[in-house]
């Protein structure tokens, strides 16, 4: 029987990798590239527990508890980096229509694609303005 045989015998039954467990494998770098450049008391056994977690998760039999605490990391990732993905977006496409907001009242206006330069008038506040679809 070969290591990776091994291995997998090993692993069975445990929890694995995950994305939680990438993210925290990334801030355990992170702060070692930081402890490297910047003296920092206490900071080496911080990055010495994040990475017992890591291990600890990774190797554990208690499935449900683990794909939940992933469940919460993915839904808080989600909204942190939903929160910077619809700052700066005023359309969107949806098949074959573009989705503008009104910029007075942020109604959601539908107008199909390749009309060129259109004038959209908001069907809630009677706004009128201009835009490319």
């Amino acid at each position: 029987m070969n290591w990776r045989d091994r291995l997998n015998r090993f692993m069975y039954g445990r929890y694995g990798q995950d994305e939680f467990s990438r993210f925290l494998l990334v801030l355990c770098l992170v702060l070692l590239i930081v402890s490297f450049l910047i003296r920092i008391p206490g900071l080496s056994i911080l990055i010495l527990a994040v990475l017992g977690y890591v291990y600890f998760r990774m190797l554990s039999r208690n499935v449900p508890a683990r794909y939940a605490e992933n469940q919460k990391y993915l839904a808080l990732k989600n909204r942190f980096l939903g929160f910077f993905r619809g700052a700066g977006r005023r359309s969107e496409r949806q098949g074959d229509n573009m989705i503008f907001r009104c910029p007075k009242c942020s109604q959601k206006i539908r107008i199909p694609c390749g009309k060129g330069m259109v004038e959209i008038t908001c069907p809630k506040c009677r706004t009128k303005f201009r835009k490319r679809t």
